[in-house]
């Protein structure tokens, strides 16, 4: 079972957001039943105690900060045009989570790990500033599996530019661009039930990935 606490807090937070007609109707039932269908993990509540206890996490009532790299607090909820809340936002506690991860048990410095630094969702950089690890969060195991697997076999030999007129939002690309203008050495997809790290390998016109066991820690690279 999941650590509660985290769970709840999200819950509680999203009844009081309702009883103050901050959100559209029957918002914390929607959140409740969210949470019940994809929870909290156990490494995503652990990785937020460990957070919250180094100040790697910032609690600031419905939102939260994290780390270097995202200056404005994120929330747990997604808001529409007309400022009320709407749903869950259930990728951002696994981001976070990522985040605490690469510190606490990778052993990467606060100063090399950003959040939401440069398109990516949460970064490693080398001494030089140059990408080292991407971290790509989802929130459903689904959604990154076939993520991780156009990125694999999609972009060997080109990698498209993005036609700003077509109007597609096509999101393997997107991460495919990163790639390719970042040139991490590793990419790490995580969501709340697998993770997926990757090594990289470029060639002239694209990019390949290797599966591995794991990430590397600090300790292994020269860094």
């Amino acid at each position: 079972m999941s650590l509660p606490w985290l769970d709840h807090l999200i819950v509680k937070s999203a009844t009081e957001l309702e009883l103050a007609r901050k959100t559209v109707f029957q918002f914390g039932r929607a959140v409740t039943q969210a949470m019940a269908k994809n929870p909290v993990q156990d490494w995503e509540a652990a990785a937020w105690t460990r957070g919250l206890k180094t100040g790697l996490i910032r609690l600031e009532g419905y939102f939260f900060r994290v780390g270097s790299g995202k200056r404005s607090p994120l929330s747990f909820f997604v808001r529409n045009d007309q400022d009320l809340y709407v749903g869950l936002r259930r990728e951002s506690i696994t981001q976070a989570a990522t985040y605490v991860s690469l510190v606490t048990d990778y052993g990467y410095s606060r100063s090399q790990t950003r959040f939401e630094s440069q398109w990516m969702d949460v970064a490693v950089y080398g001494p030089e500033g140059r990408a080292w690890i991407y971290a790509e969060n989802k929130a459903g195991q689904k959604t990154l599996e076939e993520l991780c697997a156009r990125l694999a076999t999609e972009f060997q030999t080109d990698v498209p530019k993005i036609d700003p007129e077509a109007n597609i939002f096509d999101d393997a690309l997107m991460k495919a661009q990163h790639i390719w203008r970042h040139r991490p050495r590793y990419f790490w997809g995580v969501c709340p039930t697998i993770s997926k790290p990757y090594l990289l390998h470029y060639g002239r016109n694209g990019f390949e990935l290797d599966a591995l066991s794991d990430l590397p820690g600090m300790w292994e690279l020269d860094l």
